[in-house]
């Protein structure tokens, strides 16, 4: 929990980590307790351009966004994951911290009232020269999360989806499934090093609430990533399928069976073999998902034992090999809701027929979208109960701030949804019996 000498000078509560311009003091304090926001999945520093790199007398005068320092935090997969304090745990989020607060603005001869408006005065006329010389550098700077997302799903599923189709197209003569648990591995090694620094290379909506529940992600982005890799499952579906439609029709010619049957279907979507039993099937996308995250946040928990700078997404892109050869056989290997649901969409779109949705009651919502969002949630929940220690863990949370933080979320979404007008009688009185 935060204290009063955790606010800035203005009284502005920070959100668990100093911002660009903090004095040398802060900013080595910050590198020695892990909380400068500057985590990238390309390694440490990936965000700062390379100090040797030769800048043109003029370039910063045309490119004033270059060099500038991210201040806000990235939640990537395989680097050091920001620390942050979550609204829940922020101080001023209790009646008595905001009760201290104001005390101590009066102990040092200041006045609240006149400190809050001066900030929402502030907060209102500040102009950002934001230097952007066309429309679309305009859009870029608003967008640019979702499209490296976009980007990292489309290129890895891309190279994943090809190998895949390669190696049923060809009855293993151009592959094995060695070497397409491999392509897809390195095909998200790959896209994570394209987009970890600007996104933090999530590339599974599984993931991205894995994070927002336990490392505060936030959830309006987290809706945000989620559409954005959904987009480029299909794209990248859509391109892989373009590209092997040839090999597609020639297989299809030579075992005389439809499209939607041959084993170009095994390779366009993922399902259990038809001996496998349902409930084998779920947990064996749940166990797979559950390690596969496990393994993620340890790898960004900067007190364990983290690889070192520019190896992230290498041990990533091994560790996603290494699951699917083990784990792939009785499901095909998904572990990400996305790589089903794009290429599922693009066979149906291609003609091969609504059934798709409908083949194992539905398996593309039990499958890659309950047992694997289930499976990251619990990897995330083991890790945390057994090793983690930060308070950006729900898991951690003093009792009095889990309980309201809890009620706090709840009735906010009941509000956005509509879903009645149930209020708490007294808010801080039904959590007052727990800690602070």
């Amino acid at each position: 929990m935060a204290s009063a000498k955790d606010r800035s000078r203005d009284g502005a509560v920070r959100d668990g980590y100093e911002a660009a311009g903090s004095t040398q003091e802060d900013g080595s304090k910050n590198e020695g307790a892990g909380t400068n926001p500057t985590f990238s999945l390309a390694g440490p520093g990936a965000q700062n351009p390379a100090s040797n790199a030769y800048i043109g007398e003029d370039y910063r005068l045309y490119n004033p966004q270059y060099g500038q320092e991210n201040e806000n935090p990235t939640w990537s997969l395989a680097g050091p994951l920001p620390h942050i304090v979550r609204p829940g745990m922020q101080h001023g989020a209790l009646p008595e911290d905001r009760k201290e607060d104001r005390e101590a603005m009066r102990q040092n001869g200041e006045d609240p009232a006149a400190i809050e408006k001066q900030q929402s005065s502030k907060s209102q006329s500040k102009e950002a020269d934001d230097g952007f010389f066309n429309t679309w550098t305009r859009i870029r700077h608003y967008l640019r999360e979702p499209l490296a997302e976009w980007l990292g799903v489309t290129v890895a599923m891309l190279i994943g989806l090809c190998a895949t189709l390669s190696n049923f197209t060809s009855s293993g003569q151009a592959g094995t499934y060695t070497s397409q648990s491999v392509a897809w591995g390195f095909g998200f090694m790959v896209a994570i090093y394209i987009t970890g620094g600007i996104s933090g290379g999530h590339l599974n909506p599984a993931f991205s609430i894995a994070l927002s529940v336990f490392r505060g992600f936030p959830a309006r982005k987290c809706v945000i990533y989620i559409a954005a890799q959904l987009l480029g499952a299909i794209t990248a579906g859509g391109i892989a399928y373009a590209i092997y439609h040839d090999a597609i029709l020639e297989i299809v010619a030579t075992t005389k069976l439809p499209q939607n049957t041959s084993v170009a279907a095994q390779a366009m979507i993922t399902m259990p073999k038809p001996f496998v039993h349902p409930a084998t099937a779920f947990f064996t996308e749940f166990l797979g998902s559950a390690i596969l995250f496990a393994a993620i946040v340890a790898l960004g928990d900067d007190t364990n034992a983290p690889p070192g700078a520019g190896m992230q997404a290498f041990v990533l892109g091994i560790l996603i090999s290494v699951v699917i050869l083990a784990l792939g056989y009785n499901t095909g290997g998904c572990f990400n809701c996305a790589r089903d649901f794009g290429p599922r969409l693009v066979a149906v779109m291609a003609g091969w027929g609504g059934h798709l949705f409908r083949d194992m009651h539905a398996w593309w919502i039990w499958g890659p979208w309950c047992a694997d969002i289930s499976g990251a949630l619990f990897g995330a929940l083991i890790y945390d109960m057994a090793i983690f220690t930060g308070g950006e863990s729900p898991v951690n949370y003093p009792p009095r701030r889990r309980k309201r933080a809890l009620r706090v979320r709840g009735a906010n979404l009941r509000k956005k949804l509509g879903l009645g007008r149930k209020k708490v009688k007294d808010l801080e009185k039904s959590t007052e019996s727990s800690r602070r």
